[in-house]
């Protein structure tokens, strides 16, 4: 009797040390071994077996037809692979054939990708192909589809290579740190650090002298960000002078200033101790704020050392204005008895109908309400990214633009441009510096009965002023996201936002309270002063809140600082990093 009878036989015992050799001896054979008469006693121990054995005899059965179940799929997919098939692949038989882990699918695969124009299954194959079956023989391959039009397939035709982990590449992935689109730059900045940290330092010493080539300079400061590298200070500070590199350069600066004060974090003080990480780092963000406001407090329109990096914040004309009255005090009297009744309801006007004089005046003021008149030009000079199609002769099957190859399918190309775009906006803006809501005050600005002050000088006028909420920094700030909010830039030139006028102005109006007694029902009015014009009164009560100096109301402070300063929010990364970080 052979092994096979001997074993078989063995299932069928009493004895369980007999049954469990008998499935240790079928666990290790060929699927195709596996005939029915062996596969229905397995099935019979699976279903009526103690626990152990039935879990031992369907892990048998499951592998036998998991590998049947495979080999009938692997051989489907081979025949998809096959010239000729192309329309029948999709994405899962790609995933298939790099599962199976066999010689033949390898090499199907990389004729596949040699022929596809299938945008997606390029994208996927570049990647994952020298990672299920890594060949530095690949490398000619996978260089074709670094000049390909798509971002995507670029990067993650980088990541294939890296995965090869060939000397070879290094010196090809170096070459992508020029790259225009700062994704492939970042991707391939990234697997040369991992491959070979100290070739990566190399190129990007060399790529920073590169004076000629300011693309190479700005694809270097965009790969030290994302390398833990020292020594490139000195290198990249002299860039700053130069407007073309100076947004990249200024980002880099900032980067290995922050990553020389991280180090202080990690001395042996700190260790395990976020309490003190947060104390130090929340000191250095106020030394920061300070620092700003000290040195890049912009007040003067013709101070040209404004310019940080390639932003600037110009500001013209600013103080504070009042207006002077047009209505009377006694004209504002009459106005306000013509429209007493007004301010009660319709219904019950119309059903009660209230005489004159049952509505009574409990209260009259004169103010000076605030708000604020801004003028001003937002300039964004900024590079975008279009995707266009090109319509060519049905026998082009390849474009070159520059170094670039561009692959067509049926007579057209796709293809990403860049966009150098510089976009102005003039903007008039009238500010209640009380509530902040967008206001028209066009009209009291024409007229001409106005004086200039101080926020304290108004205080000794008859019309009492009522305190500004609302600061200059606040309107400076939501101007500029305002001006930036639409933008798809991939990269932003230069930026600058002149302000023509800045002025806190005060308009002079007379408030007014009545009473129905007889419904308990108050109303409240005020009058301008300079239109006549009757309107509900946002400011009831009295004159809430503190005065804000006029220094502070016009200080445009490190919040809106920092969104013009490169480099300003370095105190932001800071808070990011430390505060609040657990071990």
């Amino acid at each position: 009797m052979d092994d096979y009878s001997i074993n078989l036989a063995f299932l069928s015992s009493t004895n369980e040390d007999e049954i469990l050799r008998g499935l240790a001896f079928f666990a290790v054979f060929d699927e195709k071994d596996l005939d029915e008469k062996l596969i229905r006693k397995l099935i019979e121990l699976a279903e009526y077996a103690p626990s152990h054995i039935s879990d031992i005899a369907s892990s048998i059965i499951s592998q036998a037809v998991a590998l049947r179940e495979q080999k009938a799929v692997g051989e489907l997919v081979l025949k998809k692979l096959q010239p000729g098939n192309e329309g029948q692949i999709n994405q899962r038989d790609l995933e298939w054939a790099c599962k199976l882990n066999q010689e033949k699918f390898k090499i199907a695969l990389e004729k596949y990708l040699d022929r596809c124009v299938n945008p997606r299954h390029i994208s996927w194959l570049v990647k994952n192909l020298p990672r299920a079956y890594p060949d530095p023989e690949q490398i000619p391959l996978l260089k074709n589809f670094l000049t390909y039009s798509d971002d995507r397939i670029v990067a993650n035709t980088i990541e294939g290579l890296e995965s090869l982990e060939s000397p070879e590449t290094i010196s090809i992935l170096a070459q992508m740190l020029s790259n225009p689109s700062h994704r492939v730059r970042s991707v391939a900045a990234g697997a040369i650090a991992r491959i070979n940290p100290d070739e990566a330092k190399k190129f990007l010493f060399s790529m920073l002298n590169q004076s000629e080539n300011p693309d190479s300079i700005k694809a270097a400061c965009h790969a030290i960000r994302h390398i833990k590298g020292e020594g490139f200070m000195d290198l990249v500070l002299p860039l700053l002078q130069n407007r073309i590199t100076r947004e990249e350069a200024t980002k880099t600066v900032a980067w290995l200033a922050y990553q020389r004060l991280s180090k202080l974090f990690t001395l042996p003080v700190f260790a395990g101790r976020t309490d003190l990480k947060s104390r130090v780092a929340a000191s250095i963000i106020e030394l920061l704020r300070e620092q700003c406001r000290r040195q890049f407090h912009l007040t003067a329109e013709d101070d040209d050392s404004l310019e940080q990096g390639a932003c600037q914040l110009i500001i013209g004309e600013k103080g504070v204005v009042a207006y002077t009255p047009v209505i009377t005090a006694d004209q504002a009297d009459k106005i306000a008895e013509e429209n007493k009744h007004h301010g009660i309801s319709f219904f019950s006007r119309l059903i009660y109908r209230p005489k004159p004089e049952e509505i009574k005046l409990t209260r009259s003021e004169t103010r000076y309400l605030p708000f604020w008149q801004m003028f001003c030009e937002a300039r964004v000079d900024f590079v975008r990214e279009k995707s266009v199609y090109l319509d060519l002769d049905e026998h082009v099957c390849e474009l070159k633009i520059g170094d670039q190859y561009f692959k067509a399918e049926q007579g057209r190309a796709f293809v990403n441009i860049d966009e150098r775009c510089v976009m102005r906006k003039d903007h008039q803006l009238y500010i209640d510096a009380v509530t902040g809501e967008k206001c028209d005050f066009s009209e009291i600005i024409r007229q001409r009965h106005k004086k200039p002050g101080s926020v304290e000088e108004l205080a000794g006028h008859d019309f009492s002023p009522v305190p500004a909420r609302v600061k200059a920094s606040i309107l400076v700030r939501d101007m500029i996201f305002d001006t930036m909010k639409p933008l798809k830039a991939i990269e932003i030139i230069a930026q600058s936002l002149k302000i023509d006028k800045l002025n806190l102005c005060y308009r002079p109006v007379y408030l007014y309270e009545f009473i129905w007694e007889a419904k308990n029902q108050k109303v409240t009015f005020e009058i301008d002063a300079i239109t006549g014009k009757v309107n509900e009164s946002k400011a009831n009560g009295g004159h809430e809140g503190e005065f804000l100096s006029e220094a502070s109301l016009f200080d445009i402070g490190a919040d809106a600082i920092g969104l013009v300063v490169p480099g300003g929010e370095i105190a932001a990364k800071i808070a990011r990093a430390f505060i609040g970080k657990r071990k």
